[in-house]
């Protein structure tokens, strides 16, 4: 046989077995899909999977589910995300808690590589962080708050969505840059629980996800200070941006990514890609997504999703450095 005819039959063999690949994927999905959260119902990651699951229902012609598994800072959801089949059938959107900085923070609890374990789908949105004190609490401004906690020390706390989560991470990264002030931390189960306790009074302030806080910023019961973001956004166009009031390098955004357990197919990842990506372009999605202080990504591939996420595991490994000691509170 001529090389040039062993060619041919190998590149028609190669071709057979991609066309059956994408035979075997073509009707996906013909059953729901399951997007898990690692937080209680009302935080980023839940909100923004809600609108994204009624669209993408609407767009794949299947039920796509919100299933909340919270704890550990969303580490529970993450290892439940990777024990899972590569079907397409149960995948993955979190925030920077799972993805980059359980790993680090509390390996012990997060037994899995964010860069190797999971297949990237898409970039959904981001939220910055804000500053946040209860309104049964005198403070109006950072100034207010920050000589409050200069004179009380032993005794001021600040709430924060879990151990080691982005609000812990924010909070800190607060306090060092406002004078390295400290406060006890207070940990709870999710943004949502976070602010419930803030607008309660159980904490002096917290650095929340603004899509959390948005909720109570609205119902005044609790009062926004600031904004750790480098431009403003309409949510809350009146609070001032913690880089006016003179703090700098203290910007922190809470971003949403969809991934799926290692493995996945090729055609179904870019099925969902997709579809994620037409419906966060969408107008009605993406005013929703806004109102709820999530602003969508422009749409991104799988291949840009891995990229963004090893730019953000980098970035909090050189906030652990910087903040040392002040994380295991």
């Amino acid at each position: 046989m001529s090389t040039t005819k062993r060619r041919l039959l190998a590149a028609a063999a190669t071709a057979l077995v991609a066309l059956s690949a994408m035979a075997a994927h073509a009707d996906y999905p013909d059953r729901a899909i399951t997007i898990t959260v690692g937080f209680a119902p009302g935080g980023t990651s839940d909100i923004a999977a809600r609108i994204l699951g009624e669209r993408l229902t609407k767009s794949l012609g299947q039920a796509v589910v919100v299933d909340n598994r919270p704890g550990a800072g969303g580490s529970i959801a993450a290892a439940a995300t990777v024990a899972a089949a590569p079907d397409g059938y149960r995948i993955f959107l979190s925030d920077p808690g799972a993805y980059a900085i359980n790993p680090i923070m509390q390996p012990q609890n997060a037994k899995y590589d964010p860069l190797t374990d999971f297949t990237p789908i898409a970039l959904v949105g981001q939220s910055p962080l804000i500053l946040v004190v209860p309104s049964s609490k005198p403070f109006t401004t950072t100034k207010m708050l920050d000589d409050y906690l200069r004179a009380n020390a032993a005794t001021a706390t600040y709430a924060s969505s879990g151990p080691a989560g982005i609000s812990q991470f924010g909070a800190e990264v607060y306090l060092k840059r406002a004078g390295s002030l400290t406060a006890t931390h207070v940990p709870y189960r999710g943004g949502a629980p976070m602010m419930e306790a803030l607008g309660k009074g159980e904490a002096d302030f917290g650095v929340a996800v603004l899509a959390s806080a948005v909720p109570l910023i609205g119902a005044g019961s609790v009062r926004p200070l600031a904004l750790a973001a480098p431009s403003a956004t309409p949510l809350v166009a009146k609070v001032p941006l913690l880089e006016q009031l003179g703090m700098k390098g203290a910007n922190m955004v809470s971003w949403v990514i969809m991934m799926g357990p290692k493995g996945m197919p090729p055609e179904i990842v870019a099925k969902l890609n997709k579809a994620i990506n037409e419906a966060i372009v969408e107008p009605d999605v993406k005013e929703r997504l806004l109102k709820a202080g999530i602003e969508v990504y422009p749409p991104t591939s799988p291949a840009g999703t891995g990229d963004y996420l090893k730019e953000e595991v980098a970035r909090y490994r050189s906030y652990q450095g910087e903040l040392g000691e002040r994380l295991t509170k």
